[in-house]
């Protein structure tokens, strides 16, 4: 788990590189080196690898964060044919969070849904239906405003660390 994303959404908007392949494409959680390729393309720097039950799992690194992008619905026999994704990131909180604050998280950012593990830090999280494949110029919004939303919780998680957002200054002033 990282500390904080500095310039997460920044390092993200990268992601809106090679429109050409984002135009023309389509992108699956069934298709895994697809979507490296694509990654790839939009100049992060993925990984993949499998997760703890072989389901495949793509790491991005991206300005000192790390995202990771789980597949879902797979086939449970062959680990293959997924139709869905995960996009997941945690913050090492100082103090931890409590349950209402990552509850109220979950309500200010509308896609996301904050979780906080065994010592309260919140993990963020992002969920894709892909199904048999949606534009790869979808995707890559949606991972960029997910790095909008990690940037916008990372202020919030850490003011003292980091130039607050527009956005994460006003959810923070409305507490």
């Amino acid at each position: 788990m990282k500390k904080a994303f500095t310039a997460v959404a920044a390092a993200l908007s990268v992601g809106m590189a090679g429109p050409v392949f984002a135009q023309d494409k389509t992108v699956s959680a069934a298709d895994p080196d697809g979507l490296v390729a694509l990654f790839e393309l939009a100049g992060y720097s993925p990984e993949l690898s499998k997760d703890d039950y072989g389901d495949p799992l793509i790491t991005l690194d991206v300005d000192g964060g790390q995202i990771d992008v789980y597949f879902y619905g797979c086939d449970e026999d062959t680990r293959t044919n997924c139709d869905s994704l995960q996009l997941s990131a945690g913050f090492d909180a100082p103090a931890g969070m409590t349950a209402a604050a990552a509850l109220d998280l979950s309500r200010r950012f509308r896609f996301a849904s904050v979780t906080l593990d065994d010592e309260n830090d919140p993990y963020v999280r992002w969920d894709i239906i892909t199904g048999d494949g949606i534009p790869a110029s979808v995707l890559l919004k949606s991972v960029r405003y997910y790095g909008d939303t990690l940037a916008d919780v990372s202020a919030i998680v850490f003011p003292d660390e980091q130039e607050a957002t527009p956005a994460a200054t006003e959810l923070a002033m409305a507490d």
